[in-house]
């Protein structure tokens, strides 16, 4: 049965990286909200309420770490799911964003095949 009410909150600058998730998404009729940059993806947590959130560690102004703490101070989602994503990763990038208080890790690109098995593995651990 597939989990239509996993909304996920994409925060990437990239639109390669964007369009990919947004087709792996559509096929599995799951629902996606798309933010460019922090500003926006704030603003959107303002009103909306996502499921889990899937942020990009190098993006203009505020980084994903500053937006992480920025969640996480304010409340907005604080019990959220959020799992950073970059393609500018090292062996040590998955233990020092756990570290960090992300609860997951997923490079680009992205594996297609196995994009939602992990959002939903990491949604049916919680925070």
């Amino acid at each position: 049965m597939e989990d239509t009410s996993m909304t996920v909150l994409l925060v990437d600058d990239d639109p390669h990286a964007c369009a990919i998730f947004e087709l792996v998404m559509n096929h599995h009729h799951l629902p996606l909200e798309v933010a460019g940059d922090a500003e926006a993806a704030l603003d959107y947590l303002q009103r909306g309420s996502p499921d889990m959130i899937v942020l990009d560690l190098f993006l203009p102004g505020l980084d994903g770490y500053q937006v992480l703490d920025r969640i996480r101070e304010t409340s907005l989602e604080a019990d959220c799911p959020i799992v950073a994503t970059t393609a500018y990763y090292t062996n040590d990038t998955r233990q020092e964003v756990l570290n960090r208080g992300f609860d997951g890790f997923l490079p680009k690109p992205f594996e297609a095949d196995n994009l939602v098995s992990f959002l939903r593995q990491i949604r049916s651990r919680g925070r």
